[in-house]
């Protein structure tokens, strides 16, 4: 968790006026922990997400659309890679699923991060993670 992502917390628990034990019980039934700096970054999306859904309005958005690059991946192949990783919590262990990730496409694919996929790239990515995911179930 780092010190952006705290900040944003703890606006969040300002902006919506929450004492500490309520702030906990959100951290704990929508992120799994009891502190903040214990978060993953899927417990942290989930926390925001819960905030928002209670009237919190973030100037930090991690889904946030990125301006298209001629021949690069689409913003939403990347979401779907996000969300068919995630989809398979056996491939990964828990709290380092973007390393593992990472590892996935540099020794599969060659490429060292997600936003450096081409578009081809990406649609070969979410087939192999389609067939993996079928085999695992």
């Amino acid at each position: 968790m780092d010190r952006k992502k705290l900040a944003v917390l703890h606006v969040a628990k300002k902006q919506l006026g929450l004492d500490d034990e309520t702030y906990r019980d959100v951290l704990a039934a929508h992120g799994g922990v009891s502190s903040s700096a214990d978060l993953d970054d899927a417990g942290f999306l989930n926390v925001v997400r819960h905030f928002e859904s209670c009237g919190f309005v973030s100037r930090f958005n991690p889904g946030a659309q990125k301006k298209q690059r001629a021949g690069m991946a689409t913003d939403k192949q990347i979401k779907k890679i996000y969300a068919l990783w995630w989809s398979m919590p056996s491939y990964y262990q828990k709290g380092k699923e973007i390393k593992a990730l990472r590892g996935f496409l540099q020794k599969r694919f060659r490429v060292d991060h997600e936003n450096f996929l081409t578009f081809g790239k990406a649609h070969q990515v979410i087939e192999a993670l389609k067939k993996i995911g079928t085999r695992m179930a």
